[in-house]
């Protein structure tokens, strides 16, 4: 059984936040054990960009300092996550894998603010195709993302980085967009599991 003071970054994501709430590990614990996958690995894959270490440590420690004190924490406390390229997080860059709409968001977006509050801690992006409209990832900002299995073949897309970092163990989970297969195609191709909601909760 893996030691998951050293090894978070291949638990799930229920794992990890039920580990960093019991103290067996602190969010930091766990953030700097996933900074450190990403170093060994994010050179050949090129999954993850954007990354923000100083941010991601700050959320970490304001978890941690949370948990300490007794407070209230969510259902993903300190859990070490990326999102695609295409969903703001506030002072991080973000560009769609174009320079034509490459700029740093102001604000969350909804979905991110929403993961801050269930504790999540962002990381960065992951790597995208072209205004999202490819069924791989190469753009001309931060070129191919490989795939974890094979670096000569792709990940998919549009959300390939996503895929990648989720097989490789750079992201605990990932969350894509998808219009025409974005999310099943490239998680087939690396061997994960994705899943693309219905528009409608129910019949």
């Amino acid at each position: 059984m893996s030691d998951i003071t050293k090894d978070s970054w291949g638990a799930t994501a229920v794992r990890l936040a039920a580990a960093i709430k019991a103290r067996e590990l602190t969010a930091v614990q766990a953030l700097e054990n996933q900074l450190s996958r990403i170093e060994a690995l994010n050179p050949a894959l090129n999954a993850v960009v954007s990354l923000d270490a100083d941010g991601a440590r700050a959320q970490a420690h304001a978890v941690d300092a949370a948990i300490t004190a007794g407070a209230a924490s969510g259902p993903l406390a300190g859990v070490p996550i990326t999102l695609k390229d295409g969903i703001d997080v506030a002072g991080l860059r973000t560009t769609l894998g174009t320079p034509m709409l490459d700029r740093v968001a102001d604000t969350d977006a909804t979905v991110a603010a929403r993961l801050k509050a269930a504790g999540a801690v962002i990381l960065g992006h992951s790597n995208v195709a072209p205004f999202l409209g490819d069924f791989q990832t190469n753009n001309p900002i931060f070129g191919r993302s490989n795939n974890p299995w094979d670096l000569a073949r792709t990940p998919g897309g549009s959300s390939g980085g996503a895929a990648a970092a989720v097989a490789a163990g750079l992201s605990c989970f990932e969350l894509a967009s998808d219009l025409a297969g974005s999310i099943p195609q490239p998680a087939a191709l690396c061997g994960v599991d994705g899943l693309k909601p219905g528009e409608h909760g129910g019949p």
